[in-house]
């Protein structure tokens, strides 16, 4: 699933969206950590999965997350464009909502995304403009009852 997502990140990049993304691997303890080669830029973080829930005696429902941090730099926004952050929410948002079942992968389907309030997030050494999403899919898992 998490490669669906990755897809829809150099979707974004082909569209002229995003400049670069980074798929971590969960070993970096800040953004000041990561190398962005332009901006805007997206970071998928590592899977979380929340909830694991027997639906009978021969599925599972995993419910798996991610956070998806778009950032920019308050120099690479437009200056006269106030709604520029809003412009990259809903971008970003439409491409996921297209993919609602990460191309197959999530055959439970997509929970909506949430997002944090766009606004500052700070390093020791840089001040970036973004959001979070979080995107929450859902697969159901064979099993076998032994």
């Amino acid at each position: 699933m998490k490669q669906a997502i990755v897809n829809d990140l150099q979707a974004l990049v082909q569209a002229g969206v995003l400049n670069s993304y980074v798929v971590d691997d969960g070993s970096k303890l800040n953004i000041a950590d990561y190398n962005f080669a332009g901006f805007p830029a997206a970071v998928v973080s590592a899977a979380n999965v929340p909830s694991s829930d027997y639906e009978d005696t021969a599925t599972n429902l995993r419910v798996y997350e991610w956070l998806l941090l778009v950032v920019t730099t308050p120099d690479n926004m437009p200056k006269n464009d106030p709604t520029y952050l809003e412009y990259l929410i809903d971008s970003v948002l439409g491409q996921l909502d297209g993919d609602f079942t990460l191309q197959g992968y999530a055959n439970g389907g997509v929970e909506a995304v949430t997002l944090a309030p766009p606004g500052p997030v700070n390093s020791s050494s840089s001040t970036y403009s973004g959001f979070y999403i979080i995107i929450k899919a859902k697969q159901i898992v064979p099993i076998a009852v032994q």
